[in-house]
């Protein structure tokens, strides 16, 4: 419920704030006073459409913000904690910034929320029903809408829609599977190539690794042998070897120290070196005997890391990629030579989810056809209750198997009868303004109680209504309010009598400049105002007296106003 509503710097809208409680409140005043500009201002905080021209001259920015409190079973609730938004004992504060760029910021309890977030949040807030929401009753979607709303079976509405896409699904998956023979032979030719190179690489997982490990063996191998190479010639070359000069050195060495004991120990050092070396020598060629390699193997490795990576260029970075495209495209290769058994599958996917669908959307018929007869019996006679004795209404609904959506198959009609002797048409193309505001008004009594908002806002639903008729409108208003909380612009002295609460528009030229104010009337205010709306002057004391009939019409006790 709305229990407060705050608007600033909004076209003629100095600042105001308004109070609201449950009950019927009415908002009365001369044309063009801005009674509009009211619900401009909360369409904003709804998530309609803004304009930087409702910021007022002068002013950047313009700001309206309401408090809702609402129950935990509110259907807000979901979107809010969707949202991670809290909400504080049952309170919810939706504001909107507009600014004169054009741009405007939305909050929902201090959070920053989209436009498309306040809508959604703002269509289980309030519903309002004015010039331009009534032309939702004359579309077949909101009439089908209303239908199923009165026959309460959303949870086979829900079951339907699912069978539907499932449906949808199945045909776009038979669609995909329907390729061209030629097109189907182009990839069956393209999937065996691929097969067949990748299955003459006979990968294994992890090749690449183990190839490049053993590569860089090799290529060690192949220096440490060069390097044993170059110290073998060192050691045993015969003409430079270190083996030959120091048999050299150890000859010289015998002759040296032959008469010279002294010299003895030198030439045991020359023997020693040269056995050293020899020793060095026989070591040296038996540990190159044992690690002697294949010397095509480094080939071998090569020419396959090179078709490796040829492989991996095409199908994956890695011989697992490779493998699981291997995988994929057998797969595809058995589906596209098993094609026809393939289709005939997706076929009989799509016969059955088809069938399931016309079920759901049989008993989904049988149940509108249910709801219609029950809801066009409240309907009515509710629209008797406003003085359209000699109205027809009737809920035509018809079944189109060719017309199949996720709604069901049904186009539901709102058929109407002015007059005796007039056939039934569709509701849009008979009914006049007054006829249409009163059907509308009829439709939300008998449904009021199915839905989940408690905030119903009206403007001028009594246009194109006078006399006892707007009197029942006034009535049927009222009532609404007992249990909710109703807005209602209006024209009608009869509807301003109903209200519990009663607003006064007031347009009033200061220093040059319109500026629109709104003040919630007294008693003896209220009664000069439904005065006015009956068409008299202040000082006429028939007008007021016929005001204060009405008026006491509508009092109530105390101890029972909301």
């Amino acid at each position: 419920m709305l229990t407060e509503l705050y608007v600033e710097h909004f076209v003629l809208i100095d600042a105001l704030r308004l109070q609201f409680t449950q009950g019927l409140h009415v908002f009365t005043g001369e044309t063009g006073a801005g009674k509009s500009l009211l619900l401009d201002a909360t369409r904003l905080i709804l998530g309609d459409r803004a304009s930087a021209a409702n910021v007022q001259r002068g002013f950047d920015h313009a700001l309206v913000e309401a408090v809702f409190v609402v129950p935990p079973t509110h259907p807000a609730y979901g979107y809010l904690q969707d949202w991670g938004i809290t909400v504080d004992e049952g309170t919810v504060v939706v504001s909107r910034t507009l600014y004169t760029s054009g741009r405007s910021i939305c909050r929902v309890n201090g959070r920053t929320i989209t436009v498309q977030m306040l809508k959604q949040l703002g269509d289980t807030l309030v519903e309002m029903q004015g010039q331009h929401e009534s032309h939702a009753l004359l579309s077949n979607r909101y009439q089908r809408n209303i239908v199923d709303l009165y026959g309460q079976h959303t949870h086979l509405s829900a079951q339907t829609a699912a069978c539907y896409r499932t449906w949808q699904d199945d045909i776009r998956a038979l669609e995909q599977a329907q390729v061209s023979e030629q097109e189907r032979a182009r990839q069956i030719d393209m999937l065996r190539f691929q097969i067949e190179e990748i299955e003459a690489a006979n990968l294994t997982p992890g090749e690449e690794d183990a190839l490049r490990e053993e590569r860089h063996q090799l290529l060690a191998f192949d220096k440490l042998k060069s390097n044993l190479d170059k110290l073998l010639a060192a050691l045993e070359d015969p003409s430079f070897g270190a083996i030959a000069q120091l048999s050299a050195a150890e000859a010289a060495s015998r002759e040296i120290a032959a008469g010279v004991d002294a010299l003895d120990d030198i030439r045991q050092m020359v023997e020693s070196a040269r056995v050293n070396a020899e020793e060095a020598s026989f070591g040296l060629n038996k540990y190159a005997a044992q690690i002697e390699a294949d010397p095509r193997r480094l080939d071998e490795i090569e020419t396959r890391i090179a078709a490796l990576r040829t492989l991996m260029r095409k199908y994956g970075a890695s011989s697992e990629e490779i493998l699981a495209h291997l995988a994929t495209a057998k797969a595809t290769y058995a589906q596209l030579l098993a094609h026809d058994e393939l289709l005939e599958r997706h076929r009989m996917k799509v016969e059955q989810s088809r069938s399931d669908y016309l079920q759901m959307a049989r008993q989904l018929h049988q149940c509108r056809v249910k709801a219609a007869s029950g809801l066009q019996a409240q309907v009515q006679a509710q629209l008797h209750r406003l003085q359209m004795t000699d109205a027809r209404f009737v809920v035509e609904v018809t079944a189109d198997e060719n017309q199949c959506s996720e709604d069901g198959y049904d186009k539901v009609d709102f058929l109407f009868s002015g007059n005796p002797g007039e056939n039934l048409m569709p509701l849009q193309k008979v009914a006049s303004g007054g006829e249409l505001s009163r059907t509308l008004l009829a439709l939300k009594v008998v449904v009021a109680d199915l839905e989940q908002i408690d905030t119903l806002i009206f403007d001028e639903i009594d246009a194109g209504v006078s006399g006892e008729a707007a009197q029942s409108v006034a009535v049927m208003l009222r009532q609404l309010g007992e249990d909710r909380q109703v807005l209602c612009v209006t024209h009608a002295a009869q509807v301003a009598a109903a209200g519990h609460a009663h607003f006064q528009i007031v347009k009033d030229n200061v220093d040059g400049r319109a500026h629109t104010r709104i003040y919630a009337l007294n008693t003896k205010k209220r009664r000069l105002e439904v005065g006015r709306l009956l068409g008299a002057s202040v000082s006429d004391n028939t007008a007021l007296l016929h005001a204060d009939a009405l008026l006491e019409s509508f009092r109530i006790e105390p101890s029972t106003r909301p």
